[in-house]
């Protein structure tokens, strides 16, 4: 990797960390012992309903947009990408309160959850275009402002209205307090995609990828494979609140506090999935960057060997490590960090067993960081997308199975058995391309 890489990793690297850990460990970890697992639970319900439409939001076009900059120069189909972005958001907002409705929860805070995944969305948005154009450090920059904002309107919230973060009350102004984040991001990516639309990188290979004369009707069916996958990869990693709630059955553990059992087992799922979180910021932030490097290097036709090897020489090495820390010593960082959320020492244990399972995915998860986003820089969005819609029935069979058994245990194995099944598809086929037996799409 160039000495240029290693700066670039830093500065995000650095800033995500300072900044993101902040949030989740003292902002996230308070809110809830403040709360109570119970509302904690029904907050974090919501967030996920959110988060899991949000793909519509998305529907990989940030993804299409990084690799189009990067492989062509420029963004070729902006009036395409902003329509279509539109139509998704509309369709967004319907699904999201169609599955409230249905599932009867709370629809103003659902809004309010809504709203905050689209500001969201416009950031990400202009993060993959700062990404494409190699804008690494402004990229940073805006990665971390929504966290930031959100931080210290958090911490003056506890501080002064301390009384008032219970219940619904404490959700709605946690909830606030990421939407003035949001908006101020929104914001500032909107200023820094304009000060460098004069700086794109050069457009080398426009010609080559026939992308300005391409129709209407091919650009759909490509970035439709972008959306199949980035849908089918959501439902898997994030459908399991929602299954958790639903299937947990009262008197699973009889050990628990007399409160609704679904909205328990998501509170206590929530605390070991927040730390796999804070976990998975290395290996994001890591293919944020790799993606524009593989494009450029893949329409260059140069060799992408050694940056894959580091990449995957770094990951295992980060990642075999937290497993371990987390298997081995899941019982003395959950006391610490939430001692005082537990009633009794069984409750501690279920936890800790959690922790262990679900801290464990992160090492397929990383490597899926590096190898699918290897596969997505080669353009192979077809396959990767079957192969999402295969891990996502094998996920939700195996919380079916599994959740009105072991509560949240059982989704935080349906996680571990996905995420490998995945990562290890993702490496089978870049191994595959690298050893020049894969087949054209």
């Amino acid at each position: 990797m160039s000495k240029a890489f290693f700066k670039n990793q830093l500065w995000l690297q650095a800033l995500n960390w300072l900044i993101k850990p902040l949030w989740i460990f003292a902002i996230e970890r308070t809110v809830q012992l403040k709360l109570g697992d119970e509302w904690y639970g029904k907050y974090f319900v919501l967030f996920n309903l959110g988060l899991l439409f949000a793909v519509l939001l998305d529907a990989g076009l940030n993804n299409y947009i990084s690799r189009e900059i990067s492989a062509a120069g420029r963004l070729v189909h902006k009036k395409r990408i902003l329509s279509l972005r539109l139509l998704l958001g509309l369709l967004y907002l319907i699904l999201v309160f169609a599955a409230g409705l249905n599932q009867n929860l709370d629809l103003k805070l659902l809004a309010l959850v809504a709203f905050n995944q689209i500001l969201a969305s416009f950031s990400l948005m202009f993060r993959a275009v700062l990404q494409g154009r190699h804008r690494f450090i402004a990229d940073s920059i805006l990665s971390v402002l929504d966290r930031f904002v959100a931080l210290i309107l958090c911490s003056v919230f506890l501080y002064f209205y301390e009384n008032q973060f219970i219940a619904e009350q404490g959700i709605t102004l946690f909830l606030i307090a990421q939407t003035c984040g949001y908006f101020l991001a929104v914001i500032l990516g909107l200023i820094l995609v304009k000060r460098t639309d004069n700086a794109e990188p050069p457009t080398d290979y426009t010609a080559t990828l026939s992308l300005e004369n391409e129709t209407l009707k091919n650009w759909i069916q490509k970035v439709g494979w972008f959306a199949v996958m980035a849908l089918a990869m959501s439902v898997f990693t994030r459908v399991d609140a929602l299954m958790i709630r639903q299937y947990s059955l009262d008197g699973l553990t009889t050990y628990l506090k007399p409160i609704s059992e679904g909205y328990y087992q998501a509170g206590i799922y929530a605390q070991s999935y927040r730390l796999l979180d804070a976990a998975l910021i290395f290996s994001t932030l890591l293919s944020t960057q790799l993606l524009p490097m593989f494009t450029r290097k893949i329409a260059n036709k140069e060799n992408v060997n050694g940056i894959l090897k580091l990449s995957t020489v770094v990951v295992l090495s980060i990642g075999i490590t937290a497993s371990l820390v987390a298997v081995f010593g899941g019982n003395f960082i959950l006391n610490f960090i939430y001692k005082s959320g537990y009633s009794n020492e069984a409750e501690l244990q279920y936890a800790t067993t959690i922790f262990g399972v679900l801290l464990s995915s992160f090492l397929p998860m990383a490597l899926t960081h590096v190898f699918g986003t290897f596969i997505t820089a080669l353009g192979q969005m077809k396959w990767l997308a079957f192969m999402a819609i295969g891990c996502m029935a094998l996920n939700i069979a195996i919380n079916f199975v599994f959740i009105p058994k072991m509560g949240a245990l059982g989704a935080a194995w349906s996680c571990l058995i996905t995420q490998c099944v995945f990562a290890l598809g993702c490496i089978f086929r870049s191994l595959q391309y690298l050893s020049g037996n894969s087949s054209d799409q």
